[in-house]
């Protein structure tokens, strides 16, 4: 672990999500993604760039499920999902936490990364929806026309319209690579500035998980 990682949760973390969930959150997050990336990995060994493509892909429907999965039982929590949908989210506290993966280098940490720039149709619509007013950066990569992916996103947002008050949007943040699982977890809060581009107003890196050791095969006689 890097030594300017908290080993407990920030007082960020505490004030927004509460004594009884915050600790449980501080390892769980990065627990779900790295589960998600294993998954991913054990099904497709062989397919190293496919499966980079893959991690970055907003699409990609792992985390989504893994931190359902994994934060859905905590105290509180409420499930958004809508049938035959890859998007599916947990609301902690009066905060939705959506999944990015920003980078593939232990290296690159999302403090640096653009916000916007590679965040898929849910997060846009997301933040559009329940962030801090903005408006959009040059910088801002354009989405591709995909019919199923606006009716998914349109379907999920219009369930987390449904709480009130109204749900602010946190940002689960990761950097992972096949070979190498998850390399750094984050979580984040956006905020805009003067000029109505997007920032971060806070930022964790939360601690990863202890490897997983393979283990060892049985050795087979005839």
């Amino acid at each position: 672990m890097r030594p300017d990682v908290l080993v407990g949760p920030s007082e960020w973390v505490v004030e927004q999500f509460g004594d009884k969930v915050a600790g449980e959150l501080w390892t769980r997050v990065p627990e779900a993604l790295s589960t998600a990336i294993d998954r991913e990995v054990h099904a497709h060994p062989a397919m190293t760039q496919t499966t980079e493509r893959v991690l970055a892909n907003p699409r990609w429907p792992l985390p989504y499920e893994e931190l359902v999965l994994f934060l859905g039982t905590l105290p509180g929590a409420e499930i958004i999902s809508v049938p035959k949908s890859v998007y599916q989210l947990v609301v902690l506290n009066g905060h939705v936490v959506v999944p990015w993966c920003y980078g593939q280098s232990a290296r690159d940490s999302m403090r640096d990364a653009p916000v916007g720039r590679s965040f898929g149709r849910l997060a846009r619509e997301l933040l559009r929806r329940f962030g801090p007013p903005w408006r959009r950066s040059q910088a801002e990569s354009p989405l591709p026309l995909d019919a199923v992916d606006e009716r998914e996103v349109a379907k999920i947002c219009a369930a987390i319209a449904k709480i009130d008050p109204k749900p602010e949007v946190v940002i689960a943040g990761y950097a992972g690579a096949p070979n190498l699982g998850l390399l750094r977890a984050c979580l984040g809060e956006i905020k805009s500035t003067d000029n109505g581009s997007l920032n971060w107003s806070h930022l964790d890196d939360l601690p990863l998980p202890p490897p997983v050791i393979p283990r060892p095969r049985r050795m087979q006689f005839p």
